[in-house]
């Protein structure tokens, strides 16, 4: 018994050696030329692309293989010569006992150096389209088709292969942004997709953006195929420190590819992302930007891509809604909900006051525009609201707003808000690409309690009352002091009743000897007035009111003066008229916060003859004046 099983294991182990010798002698003995012509014309076929390769060969131990040395797929017509595809070494392992049954068992695909050159031109047509959706077949005869019905494949795709991608780069251009992204030193693992099976992808390259610095990028997740199409559940998405999960359903349409589904980004710090993304920004306030968070779901296919149910925070405010994306013709289309809004806080800092102004080559008669910003540029559709917006300690509640931006115009029409008691309804309009940029105001102000607006503005917090004003303004800026510097229109205003303190007109009215010096201790006391009516313009940053009128209890009260913005300071006369004919003079002045109010003596006298004095006052006032030590 021993002899024999001696004999039967060196009898099988001789037909094991002849076996391996012959399937060793296959390379060898197979004239590959013939093999990679059907290759080629069956890839271009597929693609409708040309296909070259330049070495194909065989391998047989530990797995039988097929090894592409420089293989390239060419570019769509109306691109770049440039190939679409181009790989330095393509390996494709199968099992080959399954061979023998015409079954085809791929264990997997290894990819070296591949090159991928993606591209969309102006039209928003990519390079890579014809790919997706199939070239268009060649027409058959019917006897063609018949005969290829009845005709048996040679061999049968039983099980998909795995795939391994090493030391790729993706090259990605889009002629109508001109932007250009590059994904480099590019890593993918990807188990065999067979259908109800979950297999795991994980990816790592180097993302870097125009203007910007490679960041690392990493991708994790079980992908499962079915019928329906590709399931990425659960996603696991690290762009430097951002980390986002979630799971994306990708589906494959007769109109193209299309994907959906939830994206979450729990809370992370935004500071030490723009800076790994290399984004030079710091916000003037310090304390923002430290928290944020992101919980979307989405829906992308060729018509765009939409962001809906849309939830962002940043530091203590939050935002609702949807963005969607139009491809063709480009739009944004935004509907966003506020809780509350401190804008001016993330403005960057502004440059120091002392820093050297920049070169000037010549003075041209007029400004050339200046290029907008990606931002500007953007063709825009937004319905804002806005809970609470607070600007420059102005606070404005229940804010509507719906916003159209092309080319760089804004329109911001209508504009409603609640404020201060009453409400402001209006237009605002900009031009972002001029230099300096231009906006225009629009609008009306109904029942707004001016000294709330006054003492927010830190203007002028001795006037009080009930507003309503009609509003045309038009600048150049957006910073507060150019734009203080450029505001230029026209003011009307009314005001059914108020009071503005720092001087008793009515008690003066009352006994005009009090003008010599009596208002003086009665200046902590206020004047009340009803229906007043002003008209103003505005010029350069200086307000000047050329008609004013109100009534008091004793008196009717005129003036003139004007306002300057920058130094918020005020010169301004009122000319009380008493019942007997009687007008006293009153001076306005001083910048906010410290007005005061003084009966102009000077005018009081040298308007005598109007005041039905005639010499006696004359006289009066003479020795009034030198008793005051007045000149």
């Amino acid at each position: 018994m021993k002899k024999r099983t001696r004999i039967l294991a060196i009898t099988a182990g001789l037909i094991a050696v002849l076996l391996a010798a012959r399937v060793a002698m296959i390379p060898a003995l197979m004239t590959l030329d013939g093999v990679k012509g059907q290759i080629v014309e069956t890839l271009s076929q597929a693609t409708g692309r040309p296909v070259t390769i330049h070495k194909l060969s065989l391998s047989v131990f530990p797995w039988l293989g097929i090894r592409l040395d420089g293989a390239v797929l060419g570019n769509a017509r109306g691109f770049a010569p440039t190939p679409l595809a181009r790989v330095d070494d393509a390996r494709i392992e199968v099992r080959l006992l399954p061979l023998f049954n015409r079954h085809i068992v791929l264990r997997r695909v290894i990819l070296t150096g591949l090159r991928l050159n993606l591209q969309e031109n102006k039209a928003g047509l990519t390079n890579w389209a014809t790919l997706i959706h199939g070239p268009k077949p060649s027409p058959r005869t019917p006897a063609a088709a018949q005969a290829e019905a009845h005709e048996a494949p040679a061999f049968v795709l039983v099980r998909a292969a795995g795939l391994i991608v090493r030391h790729a780069l993706i090259h990605y251009h889009n002629a109508r942004t001109h932007g250009r992204d590059t994904l480099s030193d590019l890593t993918l693992r990807l188990g065999a997709i067979v259908p109800g099976r979950p297999v795991a992808i994980a990816m790592h390259a180097l993302l870097k953006t125009a203007g910007h610095p490679a960041f690392p990028f990493r991708l994790g997740a079980q992908a499962t195929y079915d019928a329906s199409g590709l399931t990425l559940a659960p996603l696991h998405l690290r762009v430097a420190d951002l980390a986002i999960h979630g799971r994306v359903h990708v589906l494959h349409t007769a109109t193209g590819l299309s994907a959906h589904g939830r994206l979450v980004a729990p809370p992370f710090a935004p500071r030490p992302l723009l800076t790994a993304l290399g984004l030079p920004y710091a916000p003037r306030d310090p304390h923002v930007l430290k928290r944020a968070s992101a919980n979307m779901g989405f829906h992308w296919d060729a018509s765009g891509l939409t962001l809906a149910p849309l939830r962002l925070t940043l530091d203590k405010t939050t935002m609702t809604g949807r963005i969607t994306r139009i491809a063709r013709p480009l739009l944004y289309k935004v509907h966003l909900a506020i809780d509350h809004l401190r804008p001016l806080p993330y403005l960057p800092v502004p440059a120091p006051a002392n820093a050297p102004p920049a070169p000037r080559t010549a003075s041209p008669t007029h400004a050339a525009p200046a290029p907008p910003s990606m931002a500007a540029s953007l063709p825009l559709d937004a319905t804002i609201s806005c809970a609470r917006l607070r600007v420059h300690g102005l606070v404005a509640t229940d804010l509507q707003a719906h916003i159209r931006s092309s080319a760089g115009h804004v329109v911001v029409k209508p504009l409603t808000m609640s404020l201060y008691h009453g409400g402001f309804t209006g237009t605002i309009k900009a031009v972002l690409t001029r230099h300096p940029r231009t906006w225009r105001v629009r609008g009306l102000v109904r029942n707004v309690q001016t000294s709330a607006v006054l003492r927010a503005l830190q203007l002028f917090p001795e006037f009080s009352g009930a507003l309503d004003a009609d509003v045309h303004l038009q600048g150049s800026g957006t910073k507060l002091a150019a734009i203080e510097r450029s505001v230029s229109g026209r003011l009307t205003a009314r005001m059914p009743k108020g009071v503005f303190r720092g001087i008793d007109l009515d008690f003066i009215a009352k006994d005009p000897k009090a003008v010599a010096g009596a208002h003086r201790a009665r200046a902590n006391q206020g004047t009340a007035f009803t229906g007043l009516h002003a008209s103003a313009t505005v010029a350069r940053g200086v307000v000047h009111m050329h008609a004013l009128a109100l009534h008091t209890t004793r008196a009717v009260i005129h003036g003139h003066g004007r306002v300057t913005l920058a130094t918020k300071s005020i010169n301004y006369l009122l000319e009380v008229a008493l019942p007997s004919g009687f007008v006293i003079p009153v001076r306005v002045q001083g910048p906010a916060g410290h007005i005061k109010f003084n009966v102009s003596l000077n005018r009081l006298f040298s308007d005598s003859n109007h005041n039905g004095l005639g010499s006696t006052l004359r006289t009066l006032g003479g020795a009034l004046k030198h008793a005051l030590g007045i000149p």
